[in-house]
């Protein structure tokens, strides 16, 4: 499924998202690819049939980026259709719990982008003294 150029979630991944029990201890880590918050409750576990439903074109990325998106206020209502879709067809999902969008993820959501900012800016350092071509001798084999 598809809206606006989205890619949506099938109806198997809406009913796995649904299943996720909720866990009350889960502590969320940022995810950078989405730019988002992840607990670990709110997929099911890589390997499993659900997590192959639910995987496919890293859509549950665009979910974790609209739900940071809406905690930090700047919404980007280009991955709004899932969010919709996940609200309308798998409501227990535990990502739509209001705490996972509230005051302290968005501070956690901050924390991490600056955690990730520095990261970066170590790496630009990194590589402008470093050497970037590849040591081609080195991967030759030996004799």
């Amino acid at each position: 499924m598809s809206a606006a150029g989205v890619l949506l979630f099938s109806e198997a991944a809406l009913a796995a998202l649904n299943r996720q029990p909720f866990d009350p201890a889960a502590r969320g880590n940022y995810e950078l690819l989405s730019g988002g918050l992840l607990w670990p409750d709110e997929f099911p576990r890589p390997g499993t049939p659900e997590w192959e439903a639910v995987s496919p074109n890293y859509i549950y990325r665009y979910l974790l980026a609209y739900r940071a998106s809406i905690t930090l206020g700047e919404e980007r209502a280009s991955f709004r259709s899932v969010w919709e879709q996940v609200v309308q067809y798998a409501s227990n999902w535990p990502g739509l719990r209001e705490e996972r969008r509230g005051e302290r993820a968005r501070r956690r959501l901050l924390a991490g982008r600056r955690r990730m900012d520095r990261c970066l800016d170590e790496l630009d350092r990194r590589s402008a003294t470093e050497s970037i071509e590849p040591d081609v001798e080195a991967d030759l084999p030996r004799e």
